[in-house]
């Protein structure tokens, strides 16, 4: 974590297996809180870095080596352990430490500089906080994945130049570089997410894998290592994040993109509905689809991955969206009743859709014109754009909800859905509001669904 292009040691260091290797090496394999903006609004510039990689390099984390973490001495694979710092004081890790205590994080994969004091006139900025399957509400909620940096020096960071990688040779088709000019104050947290090349919006060209272990590396304009850090991609599905912001070691946390980071309590995924959650795993805390208050008369209420509730099986009437696909974003709705239902002043979404919801705020709904209307056991295809009866919003190959409501905002039906779920296509099994959604349908917008 520095502003300045002189030697450092790296918080976190390469994997064995990249030995090492920088920046330019050969061998081997948007806006942020506060102000902070992430790039210029135009698509990610890439570019190969100049000569000469960081000068931080090692031997990796204990996860990716040999070492026994916890018997009080630096293995191959670790950069310290316990009280062995391998030599380290707080100012090896960066110019803006003039003192303090360093210690040894828990897993023996990096420095937990927390005690460490400040040079209150340096910038120093950090890796802050990561997840691999995208915020799950606020500002970036349903934006792919996400990575935080923040300044918790004294000073404002230049960061024009500095560039962003998940592959520490920072090939051009997987490294975001920071437009010139771009500035992060002191205190402020900036948050840049996956690169849309649909919606031509967002920064980074890589993702997060969730299910293998990643290495997340920012150098500065002089290709000197800034921060880096090595992550299991399981623990990065919700939030991965440094505690306290921007000095502390790396755990498992509950997301709070572009403000100060927080500890879970519970974990998702153990059961157990625990601070943060609406629900885990079979546990609903007792809440049903009548219960949300949402104007669902039935059906069967879900928790989906994230430990937030998911009502894609919840009912209210003859009238369900039916069918869609992320790829050309389009979205099927069928009256599996017997009569025509109008539907003039109904709203399509894939904002975020709970009691707060405020139409007035949300600037990319579909709002049916007047006397529209749809058929008895018909099919309604909504495609995506800006002319009437279109829809201007996209849909996440990352996942997505989608809900369509009546004016007064009583939901009629609403569909969530996973990772590449809706690549082909996300239909019910059979037609209308009891059909089961099911993964990799036979594309049929506008006629009866087909399964896989």
């Amino acid at each position: 974590m520095r502003i300045t292009t002189g030697s450092l040691l790296s918080l976190l260091l390469l994997a064995a297996c990249s030995g090492a290797a920088g920046p330019g090496a050969d061998d081997g394999g948007s806006g942020g809180s506060g102000g902070g903006e992430a790039s210029t609004g135009d698509s990610p510039t890439t570019a190969a870095p100049t000569s000469g990689g960081p000068s931080g390099t090692g031997t990796g984390t204990a996860e990716g080596g040999q070492g026994s973490c916890g018997d009080g001495k630096v293995d191959d694979g670790e950069l310290c352990d316990g009280a062995d710092l391998d030599g380290k004081q707080c100012g090896d890790l960066d110019p803006g430490y003039i003192g303090g205590t360093l210690a040894c994080a828990a897993n023996c994969g990096s420095f937990d500089a927390s005690g460490c004091e400040l040079d209150p006139q340096a910038a120093v900025v950090a890796l802050n906080e990561l997840t691999a399957k995208g915020a799950t509400e606020g500002p970036y909620a349903d934006k792919g994945d996400a990575i935080e940096l923040y300044n918790a020096g004294g000073a404002a960071a230049e960061l024009g130049g500095w560039k962003l990688s998940d592959d520490p040779r920072f090939p051009v088709d997987k490294t975001y570089v920071f437009p010139a000019g771009t500035m992060l104050a002191p205190g402020e947290f900036m948050v840049l997410v996956a690169f849309d090349e649909l919606a031509m919006t967002g920064e980074l060209p890589f993702g997060i894998a969730d299910d293998k272990e990643e290495t997340i590396t920012l150098v500065d304009a002089g290709d000197g290592v800034v921060d880096q850090v090595i992550v299991n991609g399981a623990d990065a599905v919700g939030s991965y994040c440094r505690l306290p912001d921007g000095t502390g070691g790396w755990s498992v946390c509950a997301q709070t993109f572009g403000a100060a980071n927080a500890a879970v309590s519970e974990l998702c995924g153990d059961g157990v509905v625990g601070a943060g959650e609406d629900c885990d795993g079979v546990e609903l805390a007792g809440q049903t689809c009548e219960g949300l208050g949402l104007g669902f008369t039935g059906g069967t209420l879900a928790c989906a991955p994230t430990c937030m509730f998911d009502a894609s099986m919840c009912e209210s009437e003859s009238m369900a969206i039916n069918e869609l696909e992320a790829t050309d974003d389009q979205i099927e709705l069928y009256n599996a009743g017997n009569q025509a239902i109008d539907v003039s002043g109904w709203i399509l979404t894939d904002d975020v859709v709970d009691q707060d919801y405020d139409p007035a705020a949300d600037l990319e709904k579909l709002v049916f014109p007047p006397q529209s209307s749809l058929a008895a056991k018909q099919f309604l295809v909504v495609a995506k754009g800006m002319k009437v009866g279109e829809h201007p919003f996209g849909l996440g190959a990352a996942g997505d909800t989608v809900t369509l409501l009546r004016p007064n905002l009583a939901v009629v039906d609403q569909v969530s859905y996973g990772p590449d779920e809706a690549a082909l296509s996300y239909c019910r099994l059979p037609d209308g509001p009891g059909g089961a959604w099911t993964v990799d349908c036979k594309p049929s917008f506008g006629a009866a669904n087909k399964g896989p």
